[in-house]
């Protein structure tokens, strides 16, 4: 991809102010033994983060500097099993069948180029989850482990999928919006920073305060704020829309397909993540302490695949749960809200 590619980091100049306060998110390397067939290997490790992105309404928090969530998961190059780091624990139980398994099969599903002797960071994030569920689901790891990888794994493709070539037009349109946005409160979210925003230009364009030259340039930045934060019910609808107009630049039309398919990743782990976790509350593996999360976190998976009646009922037992903290009580009433009022209003 030619030039730098636009990514939404507009942070007001509170954002910035603040991150001053709090170290930059750092990485660093680490050493591991694979427990399945003794490879030693060098990993990459978050070894110092912040939340100064602000914490999206499903859990996944940003950084600035590193994002962690990149390198929780790490990959044997050898034999390709993979977990957290807990999971290349000596006294990790591994019973054989299920080594056997990982040593006959997992190769396979690991990039061809990815070797003992390549980098740990040359192997994308999202292929090192997608090995960490394989290995996971071979091992029968509970429901909730699961529902939990799934879960970062969809926040992996709405990062990675919530960026555009750098394109003048874009860019400029960005630039402009950049007037419409909130201050950040002390203390404040980042994220509802961001939706005001998204709000305001929304608002702008149902009023007509652009030319259609305009507009369709307007229109895509606001589908890049939506995407970044996973709100694909809006940006999926506007992204199929804009990419068939042919005012796009080629490298533009392919941002904007890719961007589009990274949704269809994210919602394939979304529903995958809000099953698992349907099973282990049913089933009743979750821990006393974690079960108002988990069940606020489902219903937040269920609002964001578009099921709101389902969604609305586990908000409500999100709430009825003692210890729920407070900052999930009070982003559970605005969603429940939302989900019972009628589309489009």
């Amino acid at each position: 991809m030619k030039g730098t590619p636009v990514r939404l980091l507009m942070l007001s100049v509170a954002a910035v102010v603040g991150a001053a306060e709090e170290p930059l998110s750092l990485i660093g390397r680490g050493e591991l033994v694979c427990p399945v067939c003794g490879q030693v290997f060098q990993t990459v490790v978050s070894t110092q983060s912040n939340t100064r992105e602000g914490i999206d309404y499903d859990l996944f928090a940003r950084a600035l500097g590193a994002q962690p969530e990149y390198y929780r998961i790490s990959t044997c190059p050898n034999c390709g099993y993979s977990g957290y780091p807990a999971d290349f624990d000596p006294a990790v139980p591994l019973p054989a069948d299920v080594r056997e398994r990982i040593l006959r099969e997992l190769r396979a599903h690991v990039p061809a180029d990815f070797t003992p002797a390549s980098d740990p960071r040359e192997l994308d994030a999202a292929d090192r989850y997608r090995l960490a569920i394989l290995c996971y689901r071979w091992r029968q790891k509970p429901d909730e482990a699961l529902a939990w990888l799934h879960l970062r794994a969809s926040w992996i493709a709405r990062d990675e999928g919530a960026v555009l070539p750098r394109e003048p037009r874009l860019a400029k349109v960005l630039a402009f919006v950049e007037r419409w946005r909130p201050d950040l409160e002390p203390g404040g979210n980042q994220v509802d920073v961001e939706m005001r925003l998204a709000a305001r230009i929304a608002e702008a364009i149902d009023r007509g305060a652009f030319n259609r030259y305009q507009r369709p340039f307007v229109e895509l930045a606001l589908a890049l704020i939506l995407r970044r934060h996973g709100e694909n019910e809006q940006a999926g609808p506007m992204l199929e829309r804009l990419a068939a107009l042919d005012i796009w630049p080629a490298a533009l039309r392919e941002g904007i397909e890719r961007m589009r398919q990274s949704i269809l990743l994210e919602r394939a782990h979304q529903r995958e993540a809000a099953a698992c976790f349907e099973a282990a509350l049913l089933s009743g593996q979750i821990a006393r302490a974690n079960l108002g999360p988990a069940r606020y976190l489902l219903a937040e998976l269920c609002r964001r695949l578009g099921r709101r009646a389902e969604a609305a009922r586990w908000y409500e037992r999100a709430l009825a749960t003692p210890g729920l903290p407070e900052d999930l009580r009070a982003w559970a009433i605005r969603q429940r809200k939302g989900c019972r009022a009628k589309p489009g209003t």
